[in-house]
């Protein structure tokens, strides 16, 4: 479920302990002993904040709105799904917050769904978000950075009679960008801190320039929200569909709970960094929503082909200040993204060798570079996955697979909050408020997000032209962890 901008140097063992026997007393809880090598607690509230804020303002923003207004043509609408979107997040927020408290060490997702329901549902759990949580949002980002980077481009390309289909472009470039990142990461080159902060920063003062310029001196229009109405039968299904794309934008609300072992003071500090963190974004995408809606005239909206509304940003910036600055705002959020690609290929990996470390993960991700101190196979096989997802179909289709997935793997680690709560051995400094109507309202919409995803499919495949059936293939993905965890589940952790 991470989407984050983060990433750790692997110069160690991140759950093994130099001082400690992995072999845990018998009088110990597996939380007790999980090894988090002694991490120093150096983050303070800011950095928690901006890790969550940094984590969550990524590719869905830029691209989820247009589908939305393209098939229903309904501000009001849109409006809706988001604050549900907010509300949904801010739910999981706090959940997230008291498994933080509870359990503050390395591992998060894995550690939360491991404790709560054993280690092989920690080992899907893993596997799932190895592949849905890093190597299909890479393909996703990548083909959206592309996307908006080719803007500029593709009337050139238009005129000079290019060979290459247009529908290719994308894919290939998008290929491009990931191969370019696999390298470079297996070389050993990291990244600095610095260029992630301004990448983030970058998307965050675009978005927030595009609100208050383009609300303030924009050539926009507060009538298009005249179109509002309310949804019949068939349109709350369609609103349903979006439901699952905004929910994809507010994935990365549990950021700050992968440097839990790292927080000064866990029991403070953490809930009130992941729940500000959420609150901010909640409210910079509604703003940037109603700055879509001034923007773009609904009704003009159903007229575009799907492929047209992708860069809705993009769209929304061309309508206000004109052609050039839209081009200008496209290339910006395209190198703004390709920041994220690399987050993803630099995180990914690491996670797949702390997890191969614990026996959890095949142990071909626990080998190292013997100069470079790279896990090369972790990132070639993320990589490659990406690479094939990039080309398995059309961006929306790989979205749907992503978005579902994330909902599915979200949902699992939300309902650890009952056998956890539960436990008598575990401290109880932060309680979430209204407990427990945040987790099970958060599960409820993510089972109206799944049953949304899977009628979807089923009216795909009943179509005259059958649309890849995305829902079943993201739960066939989390399915196929079955099997990883049955023949991991019974292996040590690499000594």
């Amino acid at each position: 479920m991470l989407r984050s901008n983060s990433f750790y140097p692997m110069t160690h063992n991140p759950f093994e302990s130099p001082e400690e026997d992995n072999a845990a007393p018998n009088n110990l809880s597996e939380a007790e002993v999980l090894p988090t090598a002694k991490q120093p607690r150096k983050f303070g509230f800011w950095s928690a904040y901006f890790l969550v804020v940094a984590s969550m303002v990524g590719a869905g923003i830029l691209t989820s709105s247009g589908f939305t207004l393209k098939d229903t043509a309904n501000p009001a609408g849109l409006m809706a799904i988001w604050t549900l979107g907010g509300i949904l997040a801010l739910c999981g927020t706090v959940t997230i917050a008291e498994l933080a408290t509870r359990l503050p060490k390395a591992g998060s997702d894995y550690l939360f769904v491991r404790e709560a329901f054993g280690r092989e549902a920690g080992i899907v759990v893993g596997w799932a978000t190895f592949v849905l949580g890093f190597a299909a949002p890479t393909a996703v980002v990548g083909r959206l950075a592309a996307n908006y980077l080719l803007i500029p481009v593709m009337p050139w390309l238009q005129r000079a009679n290019w060979e290459l289909p247009i529908e290719y472009i994308e894919p290939l470039v998008a290929t491009l960008f990931i191969l370019f990142l696999m390298i470079v990461h297996a070389l050993g080159h990291r990244e600095s801190s610095g260029m992630q902060v301004a990448s983030t920063l970058l998307k965050i003062s675009l978005l927030t320039g595009l609100v208050v310029l383009g609300l303030s001196f924009g050539q926009g229009d507060w009538t298009h929200f005249a179109q509002s109405h309310v949804p019949s039968s068939s349109e709350f299904f369609t609103l349903g569909v979006g439901l699952i794309y905004v929910s994809y934008a507010y994935t990365g609300w549990n950021a700050a709970a992968y440097v839990a072992g790292e927080v000064r003071e866990p029991e403070k500090l953490l809930p009130k960094s992941l729940i500000a963190g959420c609150a901010t974004v909640v409210i910079l995408y509604l703003l940037v929503n109603l700055t879509y809606v001034y923007a773009l005239n609904p009704r003009m909206m159903t007229e575009l082909s799907y492929d047209e509304v992708t860069p809705v940003a993009q769209l929304a910036a061309e309508q206000l200040f004109g052609r050039e600055v839209g081009g200008a705002v496209s290339l910006l959020l395209g190198v703004g993204m390709l920041a994220s690609v690399s987050a993803y290929m630099l995180s990914g990996p690491r996670i797949a060798f702390a997890m191969a470390h614990d026996g959890a993960f095949p142990r071909f991700a626990a080998n190292l570079h013997s100069e470079r101190e790279t896990p090369v196979a972790a990132i070639i096989v993320q990589g490659v996955i990406a690479i094939g997802l990039a080309w398995s179909g059309p961006f929306l289709s790989i979205l749907n697979y992503t978005a579902i997935g994330l909902a599915v793997i979200s949902g699992l680690v939300v309902a650890s909050i009952f056998p956890l709560r539960a436990r008598k051995d575990l401290p109880h400094p932060f309680r979430m408020p209204f407990y427990p109507l945040p987790p099970l309202l958060y599960l409820a919409l993510m089972i109206w997000i799944l049953s949304t995803g899977v009628m979807q499919d089923i009216e795909g495949l009943q179509a005259d032209s059958p649309k890849l059936p995305t829902t079943f293939l993201s739960l066939l993905t989390i399915a196929a962890g079955l099997p990883v965890a049955y023949f991991l589940g019974r292996k040590k952790p690499v000594s």
